[in-house]
């Protein structure tokens, strides 16, 4: 097949993802869901084509990007903010659910080696659909909302030690070369990941900060994408996995202070790619036999079952109330990014055979499509306990305070800074959003500051504009400025968003962006003119 076929192949699975993906959102499941079933559907005719190597690659490009974000998006700094009883809950389940499914595989006549690597892939639940149910009913501060969202970041840690067990278990296993190959496996993977912490610790952020420096916003996008790629290279050529080195890089880079404007900057980059590998693996799922479907529902209920009941057993123990633990549960009963990347490796390795691989997909994908009318349920389920228990309180480390009732000042110039000053002084909490971190070097370390480009919804979402008092835009470019106004104006709600012009000719664009009141600087200027003109004057006479 030549390089035209391949591209072709490449259009008809990305069309037929999109396709599904906006159908799949249109009925209110997440476009994950279409991804898959738009694989499934699409196997029969391109599963066995020749170009599927390439697709493949392709799509290992893309979960690769993914995971970058989802790394970007583990901070230990956040973990630890969700408090202790989180950080142990995310244990129990994931320490839980292993133990319960591999003593279920290995009842089920399983080798133990494949029975544990299919405990740790069910153990795993979807980053992405948790935070999507998350945000979609703006729980994120209600006790099952972090709790749910911290033992989703601790699945996504424990997916290192995962992914480096595939191949001792898949290696010899008795006398001196199962410890060998144990400790060559550890050596190289505890040196890549050292040199990593160094590369992206000292060198990437210094490099990203100067590119944010000179304000040229193709180059923090071609550092944020060489970043990503290159780790996964230098992982897959040590041996490892791929995205294992784009995941590591993504944790390292969490704590930079450009992390929310690198991830704001993949993100893109991600969505051309991350279509194929979710449509390659409902392929692969897609050509299960028909007569295993009583298998696949049977075994995504005891998945299902395994998952919230662990969950809920460990809330209980760690002092949540059973309607939040089960909402909790629920959220996370899903397969996660993470299960099909282990259960591709595993399979590559040779624990996994290919007719149990695609059950397991099978599996996977069912319980990602029934994952939101599943959350729905579990929410009716808790409200009538709630109701006849009496709502109770979790206790403090499951609630959690984000920036509320704040002014959101962006643009941190002389401009910016005079109005952060007085608002402060005046006693109002202000958030910061600035591009360059070098412009709000000098602020106030009591200031919060978030780095990036106010431009995406990204970036106001994390300095809290849905739920501002107000937002201030003292951008001067107005291009620029029509573009944060625009996207301030569908976050902010009722909020006033109140904007600076350059240049009295262009208040009547920023108006019609959505700015509430335009301070234009010709205007303030002829008054500040005209004051110092008759302060002037008066001394004369």
């Amino acid at each position: 097949m030549d390089g035209w076929s391949i591209l072709a192949q490449i259009l008809i699975l990305l069309g037929a993802a999109t396709l599904f993906g906006l159908l799949a959102q249109r009925v209110g499941q997440n476009a994950i869901t279409g991804y898959l079933l738009a694989g499934v559907l699409l196997s029969p005719y391109l599963l066995r084509a020749a170009g599927q190597d390439a697709v493949r690659m392709l799509a290992e490009i893309g979960v690769a990007m993914l995971l970058f974000t989802i790394g970007l998006e583990f901070s230990m700094t956040r973990l630890r903010a969700l408090g202790p009883r989180v950080i142990w809950l995310g244990l129990a389940q994931i320490l839980g659910t292993l133990a319960v499914v591999a003593a279920l595989g290995r009842a089920l006549g399983l080798p133990a080696p494949s029975a544990v690597i299919v405990g740790a892939a069910a153990a795993m639940s979807s980053t992405t659909v948790v935070m999507r149910l998350i945000s979609d009913r703006s729980e994120l501060d209600s006790g099952h909302g972090r709790a749910a969202l911290g033992v989703s970041l601790m699945q996504d840690l424990a997916v290192v030690p995962a992914m480096l067990l595939v191949p001792l278990l898949a290696g010899p296993q008795t006398g001196g070369d199962g410890l060998r190959s144990l400790v060559w496996a550890l050596a190289k993977a505890v040196s890549f990941l050292v040199a990593l912490w160094v590369l992206m610790s000292w060198v990437a952020p210094a490099l990203l900060l100067r590119a944010a420096g000179l304000r040229n916003r193709d180059l923090p996008v071609l550092l944020s994408a060489v970043v990503c790629l290159g780790s996964s290279w230098v992982s897959h050529a040590l041996g490892l996995s791929a995205v294992l080195g784009a995941f590591a890089a993504g944790i390292i880079l969490s704590e930079c202070l450009l992390a929310e404007q690198i991830r704001a900057d993949v993100i893109p980059l991600r969505a051309a790619f991350l279509p194929l590998f979710f449509t390659s693996a409902g392929m692969l799922a897609g050509v299960s036999d028909w007569r295993s479907a009583a298998w696949v529902a049977l075994l995504w209920v005891a998945l299902v079952l395994v998952k919230v009941g662990v969950v809920v057993a460990a809330g209980i123990a760690l002092r949540m109330t059973a309607a939040d633990g089960l909402r909790a549960g629920f959220w996370l009963a899903q397969a996660g990014e993470f299960s099909f990347v282990l259960l591709e490796h595993a399979r590559r390795s040779g624990l996994l055979e290919d007719g149990l691989f695609r059950l397991l997909l099978s599996v996977s994908v069912l319980s990602l499509v029934l994952s939101p009318p599943l959350t729905a349920l579990a929410a009716r389920i808790a409200q009538r306990m709630q109701e006849k228990r009496g709502l109770s309180q979790l206790p403090a480390e499951f609630h959690g305070s984000r920036w509320r009732d704040h002014v959101v000042v962006i643009g941190f110039g002389p401009a910016g800074q005079q109005v952060a000053e007085r608002l402060c002084q005046a006693g109002v909490m202000v958030v910061v959003v600035d591009l360059n971190p070098r412009t709000a070097a000098g602020s106030s370390p009591d200031l919060p500051i978030e780095y990036g480009d106010a431009t995406q919804q990204e970036i106001l979402e994390r300095a809290g504009a849905p739920r501002a008092r107000a937002i201030v835009v003292t951008v001067p470019d107005p291009v620029t400025a029509r573009n944060v106004i625009a996207q301030a104006r569908r976050l902010a709600g009722r909020a006033p968003v109140i904007a600076r012009a350059r240049y009295h000719v262009h208040r009547e664009s920023l108006t019609e962006a959505g700015s509430d009141r335009v301070v234009s600087e010709e205007v303030v200027v002829g008054r500040e003119l005209a004051r110092e003109t008759l302060e002037a004057l008066s001394l004369r006479h």
